[in-house]
């Protein structure tokens, strides 16, 4: 009998009755098997493991260099564009130097035919010269307006490029964010530290979209600073014809 103040709850017979009953062939085999099932187990759990982050190394490497081809398309086309702002601002001032000469032989004309003005009234005649002098007045006046409106024009035109080239610097930018943090990715293994649980991160974010529309923005993008920057070609011909 087990003594009341004793901490044992099973007499020595009744331990090894139990060892016995527990230890029996059927349940030593059923233990192994068990054994052997759950070895099982963890092995293809690793192994569906490595696979699947083989497969995430490779995604997020085919990200990357997706990531790297827009971003190279983008700097392509930002250099572009900031090449044809400074050309047209060169061109802009030319016109606008343009405009400050033309002042000059205008206002010579305007002058000579205010002084014919103060001829005595016999000699108020519309000769060669003074015929001459108001066509000249005319063409320059002519001149003028062609170049004032090609200046506003030029003046549009900056603006856009400017705006375009501020939205395609913004894609850029997010390029270059993204790709830090999809290499930042591509470096992390199980093994490595500061690794830590993030709840939620699996799910599927609000203002997230498809590969798709993201590369149909991307190309959108660019194509239309390239519009821009072809219109303002085009106008800089426009302007180099007016001015010689």
């Amino acid at each position: 009998v087990v003594d009341k103040y004793s901490i044992t709850r099973y007499s020595t017979g009744e331990w090894r009755k139990n060892n016995q009953e527990m230890l029996t062939p059927r349940a030593t085999d059923k233990a192994h098997a068990l054994e052997t099932q759950i070895k099982t187990d963890v092995n293809n759990a690793f192994s569906n493991m490595n696979n699947k982050l083989k497969d995430s190394d490779k995604k997020i490497n085919k990200r990357i260099e997706n990531l790297s081809y827009w971003k190279k398309q983008i700097e392509s086309t930002l250099q572009a564009m900031n090449k044809e702002i400074n050309t047209l601002d060169d061109d802009r001032a030319r016109l606008k130097g343009a405009c400050k000469i033309l002042m000059m032989p205008e206002a010579i004309s305007r002058e000579c035919l205010e002084l014919r003005t103060g001829r005595y009234e016999p000699d108020l005649v519309r000769d060669d010269a003074e015929q001459e002098l108001i066509k000249e007045v005319a063409i320059v006046g002519e001149i003028r307006r062609v170049f004032t409106t090609t200046l506003l024009q030029v003046e549009k035109q900056m603006a856009r490029n400017k705006a375009a080239k501020s939205s395609i610097e913004f894609d850029w930018s997010d390029k270059m964010v993204t790709l830090k943090v999809d290499k930042k990715n591509a470096s992390l293994s199980p093994e490595s530290n500061l690794i830590v649980c993030h709840p939620g991160v699996a799910r599927w974010p609000e203002n997230a979209t498809t590969l798709e529309y993201w590369e149909h923005y991307c190309s959108e993008s660019i194509r239309n600073c390239e519009e821009v920057r072809k219109a303002s070609e085009k106008l800089r011909g426009d302007l180099m014809t007016v001015i010689t």
